[in-house]
């Protein structure tokens, strides 16, 4: 492992796809604050994720005027959260900061979360979104019932409104580096790592030039890749929805029996003779539905281990070790 001391303060990672037009502006206005806050020790890793327009030139131009805008050219478009995950895989410096290239995310919010980490003590620092201009009413409602689930679900602490944007140090790169995951998310398995996190909540503009490359099915994917990744919620919904019935047809067939003994009882004006062996058949679907799903979700138990297993995660994450 390189030695802490060589390695440059801050390194941000910022995954570009057909982003002529954003490279320029973000450059001009995060260099200079990268340069005021760490006296020049800083470093850029543009990650082109198969960009079709000049993105990936401009990059190399400005790695062929300056060796600390380092860059990663991958081989066709593989989506946002590989690209973000490539450069956080390769990125080396004291700390590590992840923003994207439409400036939606502030260079000088990105300043405010590297001295939370550098300076105060923080693991990580997470920016949050107080607000979305560029949305719509259903998608914000969408993103906040979406983190919500995540909230609840999920069996670790899930940070709300957070995406990608943050700055963590050395540790907690490390720890991620140490995941192979064939699905990576990156907001989910920063926050899963655990150690001292932190928030800072900020006013997302809108974008200042082109469209979000999360259409709806790319949103839909994250949020199931979010779901499946770290919650085995869905798996047990099979197990629960077995108990429900099981105990539903007992409660049925007790009814049924009640009514059986006593004709004058009946269930919401049903009497059980009026059509012999009807009461049989309900029952009968009933407890071979219940036995169905109970015994799904017997196997969503064991699948759901055998998920942890191939994920190849570690059991834990060690904070600190004596020599």
């Amino acid at each position: 492992m390189s030695d802490v001391k060589s390695l440059p303060k801050f390194c941000v990672v910022i995954p570009c796809y057909n982003e002529q037009e954003s490279i320029p502006v973000l450059v001009e206005k995060l260099t200079p604050q990268l340069e005021k806050v760490t006296n020049g020790s800083w470093q850029i890793l543009f990650v082109d994720d198969g960009s079709s327009d000049a993105t990936a030139q401009m990059i190399w131009d400005l790695h062929r005027k300056d060796a600390r805008y380092q860059c990663i050219r991958l081989s066709r478009n593989f989506g946002h959260q590989p690209a973000v995950w490539t450069g956080i895989q390769n990125a080396k410096a004291e700390c590590i900061g992840v923003i994207d290239c439409d400036l939606q995310d502030p260079p000088d919010v990105l300043v405010e979360l590297y001295q939370k980490v550098s300076q105060e003590g923080f693991d990580v620092c997470a920016g949050v979104r107080g607000k979305r201009e560029d949305s719509p009413l259903w998608l914000r409602f969408a993103y906040k019932l979406f983190y919500r689930i995540m909230s609840w679900t999920a069996e670790h602490d899930y940070t709300l409104d957070s995406g990608d944007f943050c700055v963590f140090n050395q540790r907690v790169h490390a720890a991620l580096c140490r995941l192979s995951e064939a699905t990576p998310v990156h907001r989910g398995l920063r926050s899963w790592v655990g150690f001292k996190q932190s928030t800072f909540t900020y006013q997302r503009p809108p974008r200042l030039y082109g469209q979000s490359k999360y259409n709806l099915t790319r949103l839909v994917i994250l949020a199931t890749n979010n779901l499946v990744n770290f919650s085995t919620a869905p798996l047990r919904l099979a197990t629960l929805v077995g108990l429900l019935m099981g105990v539903t047809t007992l409660f049925s067939a007790g009814l049924f029996l009640f009514n059986r003994l006593f004709p004058s009882f009946s269930l919401l004006g049903y009497h059980i003779g009026a059509n012999p062996g009807i009461a049989t058949l309900v029952l009968y679907l009933s407890f071979i539905s219940s036995a169905l799903f109970f015994c799904l979700g017997i196997i969503g138990e064991y699948l759901a281990v055998v998920i942890k297993e191939v994920k190849k995660r570690p059991v834990a994450v060690i904070a600190e070790m004596s020599e």
